[in-house]
């Protein structure tokens, strides 16, 4: 597991120092739009994020949303 968070951190983007005259909102807000996007895009890298935004965003689930439920599962078990 030390592995794989070392990997992450390695490919997270660096944060810029504060600079001068930027005020504190300014970059923290910097800060947070960094962290928000190298956030998303390691979520697409998950073998989980299908399966987890159907649930999320659908209620009740269609066929079809089971359908690609159980064919993510096959393909994450296959692995």
């Amino acid at each position: 597991m030390e592995k794989l968070a070392q990997i992450l951190q390695d490919s997270f983007p660096k944060l810029r120092e504060r600079q001068e005259g930027e005020t504190t909102p300014e970059y923290l807000n910097y800060i947070n739009t960094v962290v928000n996007q190298a956030h998303q895009e390691i979520l697409l890298l998950s073998p989980f994020y299908k399966i987890s935004e159907i649930f999320k965003s659908r209620d009740p689930l269609s066929l079809e949303d089971i359908k690609i439920i159980f064919k993510e599962v096959d393909k994450y078990n296959s692995c």
